[in-house]
């Protein structure tokens, strides 16, 4: 077959489904597949909530904030499609926690003089969603909470907060083992600002609350500080406590009640131990869920009832959290194997903790055949709900394609040429650069003419 995951070509050619299957049957994966599209229209509940479907609009940071953090223009304009697209779990990008802990200047803050300004988003997202699906549809909003830690950058420049020195980590941002890792102290203020910031996302109208820990952001990066000294550091204890500390403020804040709290989680770096989570030592690069499966049982015990699951760090290793096959970049494994981990793993997960609600991802990739391997997660109890980021920007109208047309568009699917991450990285604006070239390829022009 042309397309064989032995073949030198990267590309995606599938042609069928029956195609994509018997690659996924020789390589016997544990990718699932099912026709039965129905399955996206079972609602999801948690707690008093229910969410109208089983699909995720996952969390793409725009960097298209004001100075002061505040949602613009082309922040409401991108939750405005997306609602309209009819994703029944809206999960709102990346808001920082507090000035230095931004991963550019136009992140989104959310602070005590601006949070009208992000419930007007809130707003508009499900006002949108009603005008489109009556005034008895109601989409659940998250919104993610984080500090960006090694990522911080001021004013175009990197200003990392590392919790851990990491060297394959250190030398892409030009640091080394004499820059100074984060004090305890400083950690230590970090529970008030989360908690403040969930109030204020309260105040804005929004379901819940997502304490970040992925991707190798601040409370991501402690997951994995085996070599840190002090409290946050060494023992499993420690190395959680800091998010753990969180979630029950939070849980125990009178301001913040009724929010559901979730967690867009990292189970695997893609670094080996000690320099990574979700391994075992002696291991390289096998993924290890016993410390996962452990947090996630922690969590669970203090009232957390969503998790969104992902892997790797996509400043460093792309791949392993969006597999893709164009651009520059030149994975070390076929897209498949990158699919197969991520439906593998979060399956893992949903089988060992079965009444938590898992939101899966891996599934862009797979384009207009998408929505069968959705089907198959779904109907195999891989995850409860099908989390898309990179479709909601190229793409927001997908989730209404699979709910009432039983399909999506090949012309309109996301074509992971990774365009988007490219843009995150080096200028902080993200947009789809193909399907939405009106407003994102100048950007994308002006940020290689000047050499990015």
């Amino acid at each position: 077959m042309s397309n064989s995951i032995h073949s030198n070509d990267r590309k995606f050619n599938y042609k069928s489904l029956a195609e994509l299957e018997k690659d996924i049957q020789e390589m016997q994966f544990d990718i699932k597949f099912s026709e039965d599209l129905s399955l996206y229209r079972e609602e999801v509940k948690i707690g008093h909530h229910v969410i109208p479907n089983a699909i995720a609009s996952h969390p793409m940071e725009g960097g298209d904030a004001d100075e002061k953090g505040s949602p613009t223009d082309m922040t409401f304009r991108k939750y405005k499609r997306i609602a309209k697209g009819g994703a029944g779990l809206i999960w709102v990008e990346a808001v920082s926690i507090c000035k230095d802990g931004r991963s550019n200047d136009k992140q989104l803050w959310i602070t005590e003089d601006n949070w009208r300004d992000f419930k007007a988003l809130n707003d508009i997202i499900k006002k949108s969603a009603k005008e489109e699906f009556g005034e008895d549809y109601h989409p659940m909003t998250i919104i993610q909470i984080n500090h960006a830690g090694r990522y911080c950058k001021v004013k175009g420049k990197p200003s990392p907060i590392i919790a851990t020195h990491k060297k394959n980590l250190d030398e892409r941002l030009g640091i080394d083992e004499s820059y100074p890792v984060v004090t305890d102290e400083y950690l230590d203020s970090l529970k008030e600002k989360y908690v403040q910031a969930a109030r204020l996302s309260k105040k804005a109208g929004f379901d819940g609350v997502d304490i970040k820990a992925c991707h190798g952001y601040l409370l991501s990066e402690l997951l994995s500080a085996y070599e840190r000294k002090g409290k946050y550091g060494g023992s499993f204890e420690n190395r959680t406590r800091l998010m753990m500390d969180i979630v029950e403020a939070i849980k125990k804040d009178a301001a913040c009640e009724g929010l559901v709290i979730s967690s867009r989680l990292n189970i695997y770096d893609g670094l080996p131990y000690p320099q990574g989570w979700g391994v075992s030592e002696g291991k390289g690069l096998e993924v290890d869920l016993t410390e996962p499966k452990k947090l996630v049982k922690s969590l669970i015990c203090k009232g957390v009832q969503l998790i969104s699951l992902t892997m790797g760090n996509p400043y460093a290793f792309p791949h392993i959290n969006k597999p893709f096959d164009l651009g520059n970049y030149i994975p070390p494994e076929n897209a498949l194997h990158s699919c197969n981990r991520l439906i593998r793993e979060v399956g893992n997960m949903q089988k060992s903790f079965p009444e938590t609600v898992f939101v899966g991802l891996g599934y862009s990739w797979f384009r207009d055949l998408a929505p069968y391997v959705g089907a198959g997660s779904l109907k195999h109890g891989l995850c409860k709900i099908i989390g898309f980021g990179r479709e909601s920007i190229a793409y927001p109208d997908f989730a209404r394609d699979i709910l009432e047309n039983q399909e999506m568009k090949r012309s309109s699917v996301c074509i992971s040429c990774s365009k988007c991450s490219e843009m995150k990285s080096k200028i902080g604006t993200c947009g789809c650069v193909i399907r939405d070239a009106a407003v994102y390829l100048p950007i994308y022009k002006e940020m290689k003419a000047s050499g990015v």
